[in-house]
């Protein structure tokens, strides 16, 4: 099966770390720590952390920074995956060019997660 990002995968899980090679890339260049008192080392007790722009994006990044493994569990890459898919999504609605009809990088990656997505819900 080959990617958005030209690589072939034969494993679930291994779709799954392709999968979310783009939302890393994306986050980490969209997420701005110049500001950042941690310097992008999130911190859920911490009220700016909570309240920050990029919080929820900050918190997904320090959490799947490195590359999963073949070996991660199946249902904490679902999650990431899910998660990532939300933050995307939610990103791509506030710019006005991408509609329905948009082909771009991001609404690519949006549709081929979330179907692969939809195809998962009740095998896990």
């Amino acid at each position: 099966m080959t990617t958005l990002t030209g690589t072939s995968t034969r494993t679930i899980t291994g779709y799954i770390v392709t999968l979310l090679e783009y939302p890393r890339w994306l986050i980490e260049r969209e997420v701005d720590f110049t500001d950042c008192h941690l310097s992008g080392d999130f911190d859920a007790e911490d009220t700016q952390c909570r309240d920050c722009h990029f919080g929820e994006a900050c918190d997904w990044l320090n959490t799947n920074r490195s590359e999963p493994t073949l070996n991660s569990p199946l249902p904490d890459l679902l999650h990431a995956l899910q998660t990532s898919v939300q933050y995307v999504r939610s990103d791509a609605r506030s710019a006005p060019q991408h509609d329905r009809h948009c082909d771009c990088d991001t609404c690519a990656w949006l549709h081929e997660a979330t179907n692969f997505l939809r195809t998962q819900r009740h095998k896990t």
